[in-house]
């Protein structure tokens, strides 16, 4: 039974989005989501979307590509719409396409200085597959309206709650739903504790900023999935996921209380939601006794651990980032090595390593301190923008930029102990939310100047 769902399941997702895209062209974007989120809904065994082979990291570019293509095609060009656009060029594709422009002066100077540039074009498509992607899907979503925008939005954050059903009972109850085995086991009075990520739920900052932020549309089932959520952030015993979310929580509340002017209601808020947090976890301490001794156990060995002795400490990161920046040649560490390989510099496994674990080491790597300084830039840039935008917009348009906002904040905080953005396996994906909110603001801009000419 189990076999049969999980090749039948991924199927039916395809499905859903395909008749969702031949009358909402966008949802058509699902189907790049559903590869990213891979293992997680047994994705990885439909062959169309799977190549062996290095490229195989480069096939969401062209699936994106392709499906673009078809939604132009499915697009109705009389359809009337409630939001219009004005497409002007902003500082996030400002750093955007400065960052697209380095990648091709990288590759130029990987083609000339190494005699053997294996894998270098393939490496170099994965690599511009980021920033290109961000345009189109800057210009799919700025031709879509709002509440469309939403309810995709939705169906993502439907869907990673099933896969974090499926996470729960694999890896919380071990009901064996995935056939990936597990990397760690550890034996808690008696307990098995079991430790995967490859088949987690991708989008759970995602799912949580969602649920909180259109929580007012239907509270029953949104805090029914918002419990989901943070059950399986529970479940994968990781500190940063819990740190992240309780964040998420805090900043959803502190902003929405600086608009509403109500700051009494942040702190009520904060404490009601504190509470029911202390509640679930002695909840959780007496149905899962012994997962939650050990995740509560993952805390205090903080206070024990050292940069030599666990590899997930940050100082511990940062070291390998030093590590990695002092051994790039002196002339490249301004726009960085390009998209090398291990074909031309043997460390490079090294660098992929320690850019899992904190994504701006790849970030220097590839696109140097320029680049670095450029990210930085877009993400604050981007967040401003979002602020802005909720704090001067209403309705669905408001919600959207604080959707935003709070999914920005959560990748600069997952930034450092995740390859977020540079995904092994979602290059081409990497700063989705970053082009939707440059369309966004693009639809308010123009709401603002035609109430200009009307006034």
């Amino acid at each position: 039974m189990i076999a049969l769902f999980r090749e039948m399941f991924p199927y039916l997702l395809v499905l859903y989005f395909v008749i969702k895209g031949i009358k909402e062209p966008f949802y058509l974007l699902g189907i790049p989501f559903l590869m990213f989120m891979s293992e997680s809904i047994f994705f990885d065994g439909i062959k169309i979307f799977k190549i062996p082979g290095s490229l195989m990291y480069g096939l969401m570019f062209f699936w994106l590509i392709l499906l673009r293509l078809v939604a132009l095609i499915l697009a109705r060009s009389d359809e009337k719409k409630e939001y219009s656009y004005m497409g002007r060029f902003n500082a996030m594709d400002f750093c955007v396409f400065v960052l697209l422009l380095i990648s091709f002066i990288g590759a130029g100077a990987t083609l000339i200085n190494y005699a053997d540039v294996t894998d270098v074009l393939k490496e170099f498509i994965v690599l511009i597959s980021m920033f290109v992607c961000y345009f189109i899907i800057k210009n799919w979503a700025s031709r879509t309206n709002p509440e469309v925008l939403v309810g995709f939005l939705f169906s993502i954050v439907v869907i990673n709650s099933l896969t974090a059903c499926l996470y729960i009972l694999h890896q919380g109850l071990h009901f064996g739903i995935y056939p990936n085995p597990e990397y760690s086991v550890n034996i808690v009075e008696g307990v098995a504790i079991t430790r995967a990520f490859y088949f987690m739920p991708q989008f759970l900052p995602l799912s949580i900023a969602f649920l909180l932020v259109f929580r007012h549309k239907k509270p029953f089932v949104f805090y029914i999935l918002l419990i989901i959520n943070v059950l399986a952030i529970f479940i994968s015993y990781t500190r940063s996921f819990l740190i992240n979310a309780i964040l998420i929580f805090i900043v959803y509340f502190v902003i929405t209380g600086l608009k509403e002017g109500r700051i009494g209601m942040v702190m009520k808020n904060i404490f009601v939601f504190s509470f029911l947090a202390v509640l679930g976890l002695v909840v959780l301490s007496k149905v899962l006794p012994a997962n939650t001794k050990f995740f509560l156990n993952r805390f205090s060995e903080l206070k024990q651990s050292s940069a030599t002795s666990d590899p997930n400490n940050i100082e511990f990161r940062f070291q390998m980032t030093g590590l990695i920046v002092s051994s790039m040649d002196e002339n490249k560490k301004v726009l960085g090595m390009g998209p090398v390989t291990e074909n031309q510099v043997s460390w490079v496994r090294a660098m992929r390593a320690t850019t899992a674990d904190m994504v701006w080491t790849g970030v220097i790597f590839r696109w140097g301190i320029v680049g670095l300084i450029l990210f930085i830039l877009l993400y604050l840039f981007s967040g401003f923008r979002a602020l802005n935008f909720y704090m001067k917009t209403e309705g669905v348009l408001a919600d959207l930029g604080l959707l935003f906002l709070l999914y920005i904040f959560s990748q600069i905080v997952e930034s450092f102990v995740s390859w977020t953005f540079m995904s092994g396996h979602g290059f081409a994906t990497g700063l989705w939310y970053l082009g939707m909110l440059s369309a966004l603001v693009g639809m308010s801009k123009n709401e603002e100047s035609l109430i200009e000419k009307v006034a």
